[in-house]
């Protein structure tokens, strides 16, 4: 389905019409469906990390370089995303909780391995360097949300890659409450449509039988052993 059929769809409950086009109309109410496409459209997808739009980056390293720069279609890193290195299997590059402590590491002799890293200038800097043998990957959200590989809607045959009803739903109450409407009842509605695809998104949880002999979550934090 396209963008046309979720304007459509939400100006016969709005205003109990079925605009033709929307993009390429000079109508005002044509005009605030198009603005408000992308927008509800950026909103949704910022609002989990949804399947369709999970993507790998690969760092490939040379032993010099610490500061690589992110897939141009980035839009953010997965929520308790982490950074691993193909060399270690027990333990992942550690983030930096800022630039404070991004300024210390710097300064240390010595850091832990695999090493750390931090987004910062639009890079993803990784230290110390990554070896010549290794690959740093990590998932990360695409801004890809519009069909075609664009980040934002612009014609009337463009899809919407996340679920059509909550294009059309958000663009009821975006629409409604830019107009100083009442919009409670449209907000509640869009809202548990967003929690129900979310939920169908994330898919079951796996049963684990017996005990857990590391918590998930839980980085170790050297592997092997240390020298004297």
């Amino acid at each position: 389905m396209t963008v046309l059929s979720a304007c459509q769809s939400a100006a016969t409950r709005l205003i109990g019409e079925r605009p033709t086009t929307i993009f390429s109309s000079s109508e005002k109410f044509e005009m605030e469906l198009a603005d408000l496409s992308t927008e509800t459209a950026i909103a949704i997808a910022k609002a989990h990390d949804w399947q369709r739009l999970t993507k790998m980056a690969t760092l490939v390293g040379d032993g010099s370089t610490v500061a690589f720069s992110l897939p141009a279609d980035y839009d953010r890193m997965m929520k308790d995303g982490g950074v691993h290195s193909s060399l270690f299997s027990t333990a992942m590059f550690r983030k930096a909780n800022d630039l404070d402590e991004w300024l210390f590491l710097q300064d240390e002799v010595t850091t832990g391995m695999p090493g750390n890293w931090i987004i910062l200038g639009g890079e993803m800097q990784i230290m110390p360097a990554i070896a010549p043998n290794e690959t740093a990957r990590f998932y990360y959200i695409s801004n890809q949300i519009v069909s075609g590989g664009k980040s934002a809607f612009d014609a009337d045959d463009q899809m919407f890659v996340l679920p059509e009803r909550l294009l059309t739903l958000g663009l009821i109450w975006r629409w409604r409450a830019q107009k100083r409407m009442e919009y409670a009842e449209d907000l509640t509605n869009y809202e548990l449509a967003l929690s129900e695809e979310i939920g169908r998104d994330k898919g079951q949880k796996p049963l684990t039988i017996g005990h857990q002999r590391i918590p998930a979550g839980v980085n170790t934090p050297y592997p092997g052993n240390l020298g004297v």
